[in-house]
């Protein structure tokens, strides 16, 4: 069962995972004449494994004799993965590995467990180690990594600050929302001048002296010093995505099916223009996991509804491209979201972790990463 045979599909995964984990030698991967296989290539290519891409067509009979004209010669048994994938071509060599006595499996996408539908009659389903890199996966989509991002967690000083940050929400989101707005407006020596109100404005006070003992700022007056670009994106919101990092990082402990979180990774599409920002993404149960931390505050008009709905989309669509039918999704706001957002997220499959929920935060990330959906 050194040779596997697998069909390929722009949108599905549960090539990889059964490959590394029955430690294939080597892959022929039947794919539609105009899909681009490079990404998967070059994925097995780096670990070792050749592959054999051969375009197929979906006419029946024709199809018979590729199979046929691919396969006789074999001296020894293939194992065809019959996950998802076309239907048609999966019965069809369902139906030649069955007539030649040769071993199936196929991958639950929900559940990460590997069944043996013929050839292992008495073998218990089992679970695929995790051994996929959030950029193979995404590389398999045919999504380049630009920027790596963060793999090691924040210090504790500013642990500490979001921790009170959390501890006190409904207290200082007008605050939070003011101080966003500074760090977005900070000229390019990292300063922002403060307007008469928000000077006289106590809890903003209370914030910004939280973080200026976290040695975010400075506070002189009414002018506020950022320290750098990394403290400025910190008070821009970045504090939020440092927190959800934190938390999935000592998940690991409890979840070992968790791998690969990181922060801060920029992706483009394969001959792309357009990069794009994944606050926070992790593989677990080989499964891409992307999160987006928003910190705006989202209001209850119809152009707020619509800020808010934009946001789920573009998550959305990133989901699909980036993970396809696997990928999973969630989206983590300081600040409230109306019931309307909501119902989006909940038909588009994507999770929602806002406000006051916040101090369950762990518990709901849980959730995302254990749920079988």
């Amino acid at each position: 069962m050194k040779t596997h045979l697998a069909i390929y599909h722009p949108k599905h995964a549960g090539i990889l995972s059964p490959i590394l984990h029955l430690k294939a030698a080597q892959v022929i991967l039947l794919h539609r004449k105009e899909d681009n296989t490079a990404g998967i290539q070059s994925v097995l290519r780096a670990r070792g494994i050749p592959c054999q891409c051969v375009a197929v067509t979906f006419e029946t009979q024709t199809f018979r004799k590729q199979l046929e004209s691919l396969l006789k010669d074999q001296e020894e048994p293939i194992c065809l993965n019959a996950s998802f994938s076309y239907h048609k071509w999966v019965m069809l060599c369902f139906e030649y590995f069955i007539y030649h006595d040769w071993p199936i499996y196929m991958v639950d996408k929900f559940t990460n467990q590997l069944t043996w539908l013929h050839h292992e009659p008495n073998q218990a389903d089992e679970t695929l180690s995790c051994q996929l890199k959030v950029h193979e996966y995404l590389k398999a989509f045919n999504t380049q990594v630009l920027k790596s991002g963060q793999a090691t967690p924040e210090p504790s000083t500013s642990r500490d600050l979001t921790h009170w940050i959390i501890d006190h929400i409904g207290v200082h989101d007008k605050a939070i929302t003011k101080l966003n707005y500074m760090a977005m407006m900070a000229n390019t020596q990292h300063q922002y001048t403060m307007r008469h109100d928000d000077y006289q404005d106590g809890p903003l006070q209370v914030l910004l002296d939280h973080f200026a003992d976290a040695g975010m700022l400075e506070v002189k007056g009414k002018k506020v010093s950022f320290i750098d670009e990394e403290k400025r994106f910190y008070c821009n919101g970045g504090w939020l995505e440092n927190h959800v990092f934190a938390l999935l990082f000592g998940m690991r402990k409890q979840r070992p099916n968790l791998k690969n979180v990181t922060k801060g990774m920029e992706i483009v599409r394969q001959h792309g223009q357009v990069k794009n920002e994944i606050d926070v993404v992790a593989m677990a149960n080989n499964r891409l996991h992307i999160i987006e931390c928003k910190t705006k505050k989202f209001g209850q008009s119809e152009r707020s509804t619509q800020a808010a709905n934009s946001v789920i989309y573009r998550l959305d669509t990133l989901k699909q491209l980036t993970g396809g039918l696997s990928g999973r999704a969630m989206l983590i706001s300081y600040q409230s979201i109306n019931k309307h957002t909501y119902q989006r997220a909940k038909d588009l499959g994507i999770h929602v972790c806002a406000h006051t929920q916040l101090g369950q935060l762990e518990h709901h990330l849980y959730q995302f990463i254990d749920q079988i959906d």
